[in-house]
């Protein structure tokens, strides 16, 4: 019996020993890597820190993606903002250029035409009555005196009618008050051109009623009197007609001079 009992602590013991190996053995740490269950706990968590790691990649590529997206918003109002400023100089040059091209055409009417002209700038006009008068910002100091024809390279607009410092008010050819001594320059005969039928249209009265005048044919001033020198352009007559058996002959004439876009004129010297 007690050898028995001996046995069975030899076994127990043997078994306690073997347990002990084999736990060693497996939670022992090898020198070249990690323990079993070092390596277990690795591979268990490799997907939640492969996942992990794609979620914050993923939030950085976002917060770049973003980031970029600011700074192109910020170029793009940049770019806008410099090419509304390109757009408004370009407006600027056009309007330079614009005027230079009429204050050379202007310049070239001087050159053709006898006399002395002042170039003055249009600043103004009635809204009342658009095609009656203009304001023009020259006056005494510049030498405008009243009754001075006002022309551009077009033909003729209309004469001085009052004078102030600095500027003036010119009473256009188109007012129902104007009139104008002219010739046909082709036949010579000569009448009167009265304004009142708006800006495209000028009636023309012949002193007599065989005056040879048709269409097309072009009209100038006569120079009979004082406030127009003879040979300025007034129009070309677009229709003839006798208002009355016995009466005079008159002409609808189509003005030369654009007066709704009038921005320079120049005012005859005396």
């Amino acid at each position: 019996m007690r050898r028995r009992f001996q046995y069975k602590k030899i076994i127990v013991l043997a078994v306690l020993v073997a347990a002990s190996v084999t736990l060693m053995n497996v939670t022992g740490k090898p020198q070249d890597g990690p323990s079993f269950w070092g390596s277990l706990f690795l591979k268990a968590s490799k997907p939640v820190s492969s996942a992990y790691s794609a979620i914050v990649g993923r939030f950085e590529s976002l917060r770049v993606a973003f980031a970029d997206k600011e700074a192109l918003i910020r170029k793009n109002e940049e770019l806008e903002a410099a090419l509304g400023q390109l757009r408004v100089l370009e407006s600027r040059l056009q309007e330079v250029e614009a005027e230079n091209e009429r204050l050379r055409d202007l310049l070239g009417f001087q050159e053709n035409a006898p006399g002395d002209y002042l170039v003055a700038e249009v600043y103004g006009r009635d809204p009342s009555k658009w095609f009656s008068s203009i304001s023009i910002a020259a006056g005494t100091e510049q030498g405008v005196v009243p009754d001075a024809a006002v022309v551009c390279q077009a033909g003729l607009v209309g004469r001085v009618l009052s004078v102030g410092t600095n500027v003036s008010t010119v009473l256009l050819l188109t007012d129902p008050e104007s009139g104008v001594g002219a010739v046909v320059q082709r036949s010579r005969d000569l009448g009167v051109v009265l304004g009142g039928g708006g800006q495209d249209s000028l009636t023309a009265r012949f002193f007599s009623k065989d005056a040879d005048v048709q269409v097309g044919d072009l009209i100038i001033t006569s120079g009979m009197g004082s406030k127009f020198p003879e040979g300025l352009l007034i129009g070309e007559v677009v229709s003839v007609r006798i208002p009355q058996p016995g009466l005079v002959k008159e002409a609808i004439v189509r003005p030369s001079v654009d007066f709704e876009h009038l921005e320079e004129v120049m005012v005859v010297g005396r």
